[in-house]
């Protein structure tokens, strides 16, 4: 297992070459040294579009996208089963991220990598996941299949996500908006974690009772007192 942080400049050693933060890793966690090292290094940057010009640049030398790059091949050099993606793209301007995301679509199909994908921007979870768990203060709220998920029916809190995705011609669902301040992740709320905000609450139900596990489908579950509405 391994992970892409959210921000590569954080991630990186800055006085570290490319060539040798990769040396170093694949050194230590598969321990190659000497041609198959120097291979290794050579696919890995290919893997993900670097140059022997970038390898041989320091981080401050690259641009956001190229750093996370690196932080890609890094994280590939031991052949992970599962990779960590913490908020992958967040960190790019919007011209970078699609490149990010595509490369990151095509190394899980040509390495057969499982993407563990953390995430606020539901385009970029739509686009990468197959499965979409939903959290909120630490609890998972819904859980399912990423087109079910999307496609509704939803818990009251994913819905109240989805609509606040801006459309094209501005016609999207009507927004819902949930009042009340966030709670403390040290002092949950009783019962459901979300009755505090939650427009569809009934007092002495949701405030009192956890809420059970309703599946919509065979794969497709959310924690709530009542069935959601289509």
């Amino acid at each position: 297992m391994q992970i892409v942080f959210q921000n590569p400049d954080s991630a990186l050693n800055r006085s570290h070459s490319v060539h040798r933060m990769l040396s170093r890793t694949i050194g230590r966690l598969i321990g190659l040294r000497g041609a198959e090292r120097e291979a290794r290094i050579r696919s890995l940057s290919g893997a993900v579009r670097l140059t022997e010009r970038h390898l041989s640049s320091v981080p401050r030398q690259l641009s956001g996208g190229l750093k996370q790059r690196v932080a890609i091949a890094r994280a590939f050099a031991s052949d992970p089963q599962v990779l960590i993606c913490d908020e992958p793209t967040s960190a790019l301007d919007v011209s970078v991220q699609a490149a990010i995301l595509n490369l990151l679509a095509e190394l899980q199909a040509t390495k057969g990598v499982s993407y563990i994908l953390i995430s606020h921007d539901l385009g970029v979870v739509r686009y990468l996941s197959d499965r979409i768990a939903v959290m909120y203060l630490g609890q998972i709220l819904e859980v399912g299949p990423a087109e079910a998920v999307f496609a509704g029916p939803h818990h009251p809190y994913t819905s109240a996500l989805l609509s606040s995705v801006p459309t094209l011609d501005g016609m999207g669902n009507e927004r819902v908006k949930l009042s009340g301040a966030l709670p403390s992740t040290a002092d949950l709320p009783m019962g459901c974690v979300f009755h505090t905000r939650c427009p569809r609450k009934v007092p002495g139900l949701c405030d009192q009772s956890p809420p059970p596990a309703i599946r919509l489908a065979e794969d497709h579950v959310i924690a709530c007192h009542f069935e959601p509405v289509a």
